[in-house]
């Protein structure tokens, strides 16, 4: 017996395919049910979870010299948000915070925290991770304290550090413009999310990858079963 095969003895047309699926489709509706079970079930009992909460504040500034193009506009706006960010991440507003909870590591806190910025305003969001909502709503109000303390003591500084306007207008005309960030209001709305795991997305990649094994068993076994 010839054990050889062209390419058009074991393709299947597309005629083929769907009677091959439709035949095997209990199978396919089984196998794929149960992926997309596994995989909610693990996402929403097994791992563990975590919370976010977060809370708007608004910047106000003064623009040092002249006005700022679009670009210059979202470079300020980013370079804003990191130096908020090493505010939120600092020693004052970590030690502070951990001094005020109870068994929360600083290393944790500082890796948990986070500041964001909003596309073309002066809205930033301050958001802070925990096991749970609770403990996660806790931490974002003590770190949102402690936040403004610590900008108070910046700006202070910073403040003192900054030439006068007859050095900026002799010495610094050349430069862009900067913002001289003065005072920070936060807003009283405090969300808090499920941040991980992402369960219907979890549930979706297994329903999905339980559909694609399903049909592609169906269709290596029939092509099996074409080259006996």
């Amino acid at each position: 017996m010839n054990n050889f095969y062209s390419m058009a003895d074991t393709t299947l047309t597309l005629k083929e395919l769907t009677k091959l699926i439709w035949k095997n489709l209990l199978l396919i509706v089984i196998v794929t049910a149960l992926f997309g079970g596994l995989a909610y079930g693990t996402a929403n009992y097994l791992l563990p979870a975590r919370y976010t909460a977060s809370m708007d504040f608004v910047a106000k500034g003064k623009i040092t010299q002249g006005g700022f193009t679009k670009w210059q506009a979202r470079s300020q706006n980013e370079q804003a948000a990191n130096g908020f960010q090493n505010i939120a991440i600092s020693p004052g507003v970590i030690d502070h915070t951990t001094n005020e909870i109870d068994n929360v590591s600083p290393a944790a806190l500082r890796e948990n925290i986070t500041v964001c910025s909003t596309p073309r305003s002066n809205t930033y969001t301050l958001t802070v991770t925990s096991s749970s909502p609770e403990k996660a709503k806790k931490k974002l109000k003590v770190v949102a304290k402690n936040f403004k303390k610590e900008f108070k003591l910046e700006y202070k500084q910073g403040r003192k550090a900054m030439p006068t306007k007859e050095m900026r207008r002799m010495y610094l005309k050349p430069i862009l413009p900067t913002v001289l960030v003065k005072s920070i209001k936060f807003k009283d709305k405090t969300r808090v999310v499920k941040s991980y795991p992402n369960v219907k997305f979890s549930a979706a990649i297994g329903t999905a990858t339980g559909f694609l094994l399903a049909t592609w068993g169906s269709i290596y076994w029939r092509l099996r079963r074409s080259y006996r």
